[in-house]
C-alpha cells in the first residue's frame, strides 16, 4: 500500500512527510516566519528590562519560526489556487496572527485582561492607530514587538493586494495589475513578486530608519517607528504621537507617509527609472491633489497651524497612518470635515495604506458623471476610462456593490458604536477611520487612545479594522463562500431528510 493511500487513511507512516498543496498552510507559514524572526530581537532587548518578559518574547518568536519553517517544508504547488482558496487563505493568517498576538500580550503581563489583548493584537495587524494600553509604560522590547505587528500586518496585506489576488481576482478597479513587458512588471509571477514587493518594503523601511536616526531621535524609536510609518499603522511610543518629537522626526514622517501611501507599482516604476508612466499615473496625480487640497483647506480653515503641521495631517489623513503633530481634533469643523473625506478616501491601490482608495474614488466619480449625462441625454455615449484605459460596464457595476458594501460596513459600524453610548458624529466618524485603518477620531483624540470608548466598543471596531486590512473585496468572497456552503449544507440535510422519510 503506497504511503499517500495510508495517510489518507490516518495510518501512520514513517517514511518522509507528504508534501500538500494548501494556500492556507503556505500563507499562515510565511507570515508567522516572518513575524517569528521580527519577534526574537525583541526577547532579546526585553530580557534586560525583564526575563520573564524576554523568555515570553523569545519562546513566541521561536514558535513562529518553527511553524513557519515547518509548513513551508511541507508545502509544494502543484496547481493555482482558486480565489477561494486564495481569500480564505488570507483570512485564516489575520486569524492566526491576532490569536498569537493576542497570546504574547496576556502571557507576558503586558495586560490581563483578553478583551484588550485581543483588540491591541487586531488593532496591531490591521495596521489601525488605536491602542487600549500606555505606550509609555511598554518596556523597550514590546513597543518592538508592537511596532513588528503592524509592520508584517502590512506585509502581509501588500503581498495579497500585489502578488495575491490580481492572480485570481482580476479588474481594472478593484484589483491593479502589472503593465508593460514581463521584464518591467513588479510581479510577473509568485516568487518574483514576493521576492520584489519585500525587498521595496523593506528597504523603504530601512531608509525611514536611518533618516529617523539622523534627526536623533535615538536608534530604538527610530526602529520602532520606522516600521509603523511605512506600514502606515501609525503606533508611537507617545502620548501626543509625533507633537513633541520637533521638527526633523515631523518632516521625516510626513515624507514617509506620504510615499507608504503610494501604489508600490508607481514606486517601480521610479526604481525602474521609468519616468514616462510614472508621469502619467492619474491616480498619483489625485492622490498627491488630494494632500494638497487637504493642507491648503487646513491652512485657511485654522488659524495658528503652520505649513508643516497641516501637511504633515494631510499626509497622515491620505495615507491613513494616523500619527499627529498637533492636536487636530480642535480645528474647525470645515478642516475636519476635510480630514474626514481624505481619510475616507485613503491612500492609492496596491500600498500599505488603507481606506476606499483613489482609484476607486476616482471611478466612481467618473461613473456617477456619466449617468448624471446619461439622464439628460439619453442618446449620448460616454465611457469611464482609468490611467487611458476603457472601464468595462460590468467592472462599473462590480464596484458601485463595492461602494455599496464599504458604507454598509461603516453604517453598521457606527450604529453599533452608537449604542454603547458614543455621540453619533463621533459613532461615525470612528467607524470610518477604523474600516480606512486609520484609527483616530474626536472621541479617541489625535494619538488614537482607545481607552475613551467601553471594551464593548473596542471590540465592535475589531470586525471593521480586518475587514479594512484585508480589503472588503476578499471579505465579500468570503462571505458569499460561506453563503454558498450554508445552501450546500442545507441541501444535504434535506436529502438527509427525504431519504429518512
Amino acid at each position: 500500500m503506497s504511503r499517500t493511500r495510508l495517510a489518507d487513511e490516518g495510518v501512520v507512516s514513517l517514511g518522509a512527510k507528504r508534501r500538500v498543496d494548501s494556500f492556507n498552510r503556505l500563507a499562515i507559514a510565511d507570515a508567522l516566519l516572518t513575524l517569528g524572526v521580527l519577534t526574537l530581537p525583541a526577547g532579546i532587548v526585553e530580557c534586560f528590562d525583564d526575563l520573564s518578559h524576554g523568555l515570553v518574547l523569545l519562546i513566541g518568536g521561536g514558535i513562529g519560526i518553527g511553524i513557519g519553517v515547518s509548513g513551508r517544508r511541507t508545502y509544494q504547488r502543484r496547481h493555482r489556487p482558486t480565489a477561494a482558496r486564495v481569500v480564505g487563505g488570507l483570512a485564516a493568517t489575520w486569524a492566526v496572527l491576532v490569536v498569537f498576538g493576542t497570546g504574547i500580550y496576556l502571557l507576558s503581563g503586558v495586560t490581563s485582561n483578553p478583551a484588550t489583548a485581543l483588540f491591541e493584537s487586531a488593532s496591531g495587524f490591521s495596521t489601525t492607530s488605536l491602542t487600549a494600553l500606555d505606550p509609555t509604560e511598554l518596556s523597550a522590547g514590546m513597543q518592538l514587538f508592537r511596532g513588528a505587528t503592524q509592520w508584517v500586518g502590512a506585509l502581509v496585506g501588500l503581498l495579497a493586494g500585489i502578488v495575491a489576488l490580481p492572480g485570481v481576482l482580476r479588474g481594472s478597479v478593484h484589483v491593479p495589475v502589472g503593465q508593460g513587458r514581463r521584464l518591467d512588471r513588479l510581479a510577473p509571477g509568485p516568487v518574483t513578486g514576493r521576492r520584489r514587493v519585500l525587498a521595496i518594503y523593506a528597504g523603504l523601511t530601512a531608509l525611514c530608519g536611518l533618516a529617523y536616526g539622523a534627526t536623533g531621535m535615538g536608534l530604538e524609536n527610530s526602529i520602532v517607528h520606522a516600521m509603523t510609518t511605512v506600514s502606515t499603522g501609525g503606533f508611537t511610543n507617545r502620548i501626543d504621537s509625533f507633537a513633541s518629537y520637533g521638527a526633523g522626526p515631523q518632516i521625516v514622517a510626513t515624507v514617509f507617509m506620504t510615499i507608504a501611501g503610494m501604489s508600490y507599482f508607481v514606486i517601480w516604476w521610479i526604481i525602474r527609472g521609468q519616468r514616462r508612466r510614472f508621469m502619467r499615473s492619474t491616480e498619483l496625480w489625485l492622490y498627491l491633489a488630494m494632500i494638497l487640497s487637504a493642507t491648503i483647506a487646513i491652512l485657511l480653515a485654522t488659524d495658528g497651524v503652520g505649513l508643516r503641521h497641516a501637511l504633515f495631517q494631510s499626509a497622515s489623513a491620505a495615507s491613513t497612518t494616523g500619527l499627529a503633530s498637533a492636536d487636530w481634533t480642535v480645528f474647525p469643523s470645515s478642516a475636519l470635515a476635510v480630514l474626514l473625506i481624505t481619510t475616507a478616501t485613503g491612500a492609492m491601490g496596491a500600498s500599505a495604506g488603507g481606506g476606499l482608495r483613489v482609484a476607486r474614488a476616482g471611478a466612481l466619480v467618473a461613473y456617477a458623471q456619466r449617468e448624471m449625462r446619461r439622464q439628460l441625454d439619453p442618446h449620448v455615449v460616454t465611457v469611464v476610462k482609468r490611467e487611458g484605459t476603457v472601464v468595462a460596464d460590468d467592472e462599473l457595476e462590480r464596484l458601485t456593490g463595492y461602494q455599496i458594501a464599504h458604507v454598509g460596513i461603516c453604517a453598521i459600524g457606527a450604529f453599533l458604536l452608537a449604542t454603547t453610548g458614543v455621540d453619533i458624529v463621533s459613532s461615525l466618524w470612528t467607524a470610518i477611520s477604523a474600516v480606512s485603518t486609520a484609527g483616530p477620531s474626536p472621541i479617541t483624540g489625535p494619538a488614537g487612545d482607545a481607552t475613551n470608548l467601553t471594551a464593548v466598543g473596542r471590540l465592535l471596531l475589531i470586525p471593521g479594522m480586518l475587514a479594512g486590512r484585508l480589503t472588503i473585496l476578499p471579505l465579500l468572497a468570503a462571505i458569499v463562500g460561506l453563503l454558498q456552503a450554508k445552501d450546500h449544507v442545507l441541501r444535504r440535510v434535506k436529502r438527509t431528510v427525504r431519504r429518512v422519510r
